[in-house]
């Protein structure tokens, strides 16, 4: 047998294991940039004008924008942007046409159709927020029946000489039909939440644009 010199034993190599070593690598990456970071999210699916989409309770189909005049009973004229779209209720009851949500007021899951045009960008301010109603044979009402394609109107009133934009994006939820209680097991459409925020935001099922061209009333 050989010796080492000076009587000293020879050490045996340690063999560190390959995927130790790439671990350990990766973990010294991760640090140095700030750790794991999420994915970002998807953006929703888009739509294109005239498309229908579907929104669970309700089929859409996004007809149009327009900047539009109309004159009144007085003889009082109002300038509009005004979406067209038609609209078929899928459920089995009535529906309301609801009311458009305003930036900063809570969400509610029961807001009817209208409650689902989650917003709109460019955002049109005004004092009272848009109108939403069914317009059928020039007749206005606020109700969707079951089965049936309507025309529903959302109207925001422009000022005189404002520009209006090019284009507008409406960001869209959808209706999912849901147990409601814990007793009855009762069952009711309602605006599908994100499953984790707090407080509650819809989820944005699909973007729709929309050209805004001039259109006499």
């Amino acid at each position: 047998m050989t010796s080492s010199p000076r009587g000293a034993r020879r050490r045996r190599p340690v063999l560190v294991p390959v995927a130790l070593a790439v671990i350990a690598a990766g973990i010294g990456v991760t640090a140095a940039f700030g750790g794991l970071k999420e994915a970002p999210d998807e953006p929703p699916p888009k739509a294109q004008p005239g498309e229908i989409v579907d929104q669970g309770e309700f089929r859409t189909q996004f007809i149009k924008a327009v900047d539009t005049v109309e004159r009144n009973e007085y003889g009082r004229t109002k300038r509009y942007l005004k979406l067209v779209l038609k609209v078929t209720n899928m459920g089995d009851t009535t529906a309301s046409v609801g009311v458009i949500p305003q930036a900063g007021q809570s969400w509610s899951p029961f807001a009817g159709f209208a409650g689902a045009l989650l917003r709109m960008t460019p955002q049109i301010k005004q004092e009272y927020g848009p109108e939403a109603h069914v317009l059928s044979y020039g007749v206005k009402s606020e109700q969707l029946h079951p089965g049936i394609t309507t025309t529903v109107v959302v109207q925001y009133e422009l000022e005189p000489a404002a520009v209006a934009p090019p284009s507008i994006t409406l960001d869209v939820g959808r209706f999912v039909y849901e147990k409601v209680g814990l007793r009855d097991g009762t069952h009711y459409w309602q605006l599908e939440m994100e499953a984790d925020a707090d407080p509650a935001v819809p989820v944005v099922a699909t973007q729709v644009t929309l050209p805004v061209r001039q259109e006499e009333a």
